[in-house]
């Protein structure tokens, strides 16, 4: 999947016996997606060591509607009417350099149940959302070496019982505010209580663009307090305690384009946050949780396209996409060793010796003249490599143009493997006698 950039059979496999092979691999039910899963976690566990951890967990659902004649033992989507599964992976990136480590766990489930009329009164642990929870709880089993490790979730992850139950002495929580909780100490609601803090500064950055949301500069209104939350009345359970005692830093965006709203996050964490500046290194650990919405494209139609499998059985499509996952958290890798992280680590991370030959000979061949046209970065280090990638994925090279992302770097390295695969063989050819 790497090599090909696609969690396609067509694409994975070069002749009908491979395919059929590629089927029953998924099929075996001694292939386990946990299994799966686990081994890419223990990479990820060894590469974190030391190292202070974020842990972005998000959710995406991955539609088979399409190919909904195909298919068996799938559930429903967020739709309520299409097929498929829900992935929910956690993602471990380098909190100093936004490096991607790797996949840490995730939870891959089928929706083949609605909500019960008392849904909001279950135990946690019946409800999804404990997926929340158990996917955190369980990769951080793999990261016990990091010297810190911060659970980054949007706003599904406003979970009273992930804060209660999540942290430790190594764990933090940074939890983007979905409800105005009610405060335990003096009463009265979180979001009143954020609201009359002085302002303490302001931070100043550029916000990319998304649908309905243009790219732009954008200057936050910071501001913070303590909060200690009271335990909701509906599901409460008595394993938790009364009540908990948060940070919460808010930054507002100050004279939004016309006709949008402004940017406003609420941030719900266990680190201090008693100055600007801890406020800002909270609200920038917090801006790193776009790297896992750009695992979710690499992993779909722009990327690995796992939505246009053919393998029709349910269990099997779980396998293929804790695969695909692992694949698609690879590529980011690759993507994030663009800039300074891509310094420090050598290329031969990502790619094998040979093609090391192969990077060489496209650099050559891509570099102009001028400085500016040159690779500005180290020999043989990942962001070396990198640059090369992207340039073979269309990117001009000048360093004042936008940074590739994902669905660059895939196009590139679709072109890169098809090239080294030609080098290979050529290489092969060229030492049979005549």
């Amino acid at each position: 999947m790497c090599v090909r950039l696609s969690a396609g059979v067509r694409e994975l496999a070069d002749n009908r016996a491979e395919k059929v092979g590629l089927t029953r691999f998924f099929r075996n039910p001694r292939v386990k997606a946990d299994e799966i899963l686990r081994t890419a976690a223990a990479r990820t566990g060894a590469a974190a060591a030391g190292r202070h951890v974020l842990l972005i967990e998000d959710t995406s659902e991955i539609n088979y509607e399409a190919k909904a004649q195909r298919k068996r033992g799938l559930g429903r989507v967020g739709n309520g009417a299409d097929v498929g599964l829900f992935v929910h992976p956690a993602l471990a990136v380098d909190a100093e350099d936004g490096a991607v480590l790797g996949l840490a766990g995730a939870t891959i489930w089928r929706r083949t149940r609605v909500k019960e009329d008392d849904y909001q009164s279950l135990p946690i642990e019946e409800k999804e959302s404990h997926r929340w929870i158990a996917t955190a709880l369980k990769a951080r089993t793999f990261l016990s070496t990091a010297a810190l490790v911060t659970l980054v979730t949007d706003r599904e992850g406003d979970i009273y019982e992930l804060f209660a139950r999540v942290p430790d002495e190594q764990t933090h929580v940074l939890v983007r505010a979905e409800h105005d909780r009610a405060l335990a100490d003096a009463g009265g609601r979180m979001l009143a209580k954020i609201a009359a803090q002085p302002e303490a500064g302001r931070l100043a950055f550029d916000l990319t663009g998304r649908p309905g949301r243009t790219a732009r500069r954008v200057t936050l209104a910071v501001r913070f307090c303590p909060v200690t939350l009271r335990q909701p009345g509906r599901g409460a359970d008595r394993r938790d305690p009364p009540q908990l005692s948060l940070n919460l830093v808010e930054a507002r965006e100050i004279d939004p384009p016309p006709g949008e709203d402004p940017i406003v996050w609420r941030l719900l964490t266990t680190h201090a946050a008693t100055s600007l500046a801890e406020a800002a290194w909270i609200i920038d650990l917090y801006r790193c949780r776009w790297i896992v919405e750009q695992l979710f494209r690499t992993l779909k139609s722009q990327g690995l396209d796992l939505e246009d499998s053919f393998i029709s059985d349910g269990d099997a499509l779980e396998c293929l996409a804790a695969t695909a996952l692992i694949a698609a958290a690879s590529v980011m890798q690759l993507v994030q060793g663009r800039g300074e992280a891509g310094w420090k680590a050598p290329a031969l991370r990502v790619f094998s010796p040979v093609e090391i030959i192969v990077l060489e000979a496209l650099v050559g061949k891509f570099e102009g003249k001028t400085a500016k046209q040159k690779n500005p970065h180290p020999r043989l280090s990942l962001a070396w490599a990198a640059w090369c990638i992207a340039r073979l994925g269309g990117w001009n090279g000048y360093a004042s143009e936008r940074p590739p992302g994902p669905i660059t770097f895939a196009r590139g390295l679709r072109r890169f493997h098809a090239i080294a695969e030609g080098f290979a063989l050529a290489a092969n050819n060229s030492h049979e006698p005549h």
